[in-house]
């Protein structure tokens, strides 16, 4: 399966994973199989691994469908921020883009990129520290 996640439950997060080739068709796979999960931790914190994708299927419209279509999954499960972690100038690019396309469709949604493990880290622990959110960042 392309996207995959867990729960860490004593620090609120969700772990996703995506690796191979991303379409618009895994990805609201995903957002729909999280929506139903009771497990997710109330106000969480969505930690979104691109690190093992190989390509991106997906088109400026499509990306701007998944940012609409994710507002029904973060109020469902309370998502309180997402932080996209990027090891790739490709990723990056990707996430930029999907952190604007958030800004644009739901100003309240903290979305924050990171390049490396230690960055991640740095954010987890200031997002879970400030409840309200550490603010929108690169």
């Amino acid at each position: 399966m392309p996207i995959t996640y867990s729960f860490d439950q004593e620090r609120g997060l969700v772990l996703t994973r995506a690796t191979g080739k991303l379409s618009i068709a895994i990805t609201e796979d995903y957002f729909a199989r999280l929506q139903q999960d009771k497990n997710c931790p109330k106000g969480a914190i969505e930690i979104v691994d691109f690190s093992g994708i190989s390509d991106f299927a997906i088109q400026f419209g499509e990306m701007k469908k998944i940012t609409e279509t994710y507002q029904s999954t973060k109020s469902a499960r309370d998502i309180r921020a997402t932080v996209f972690n990027c090891t790739s100038d490709l990723s990056y690019g990707i996430a930029r883009m999907l952190q604007t396309l958030h800004e644009i469709t739901n100003m309240k949604h903290t979305v924050i990129i990171t390049r490396s493990r230690e960055e991640l880290d740095k954010c987890i622990e200031e997002l879970r520290s400030n409840h309200a959110g550490a603010g929108k960042s690169q």
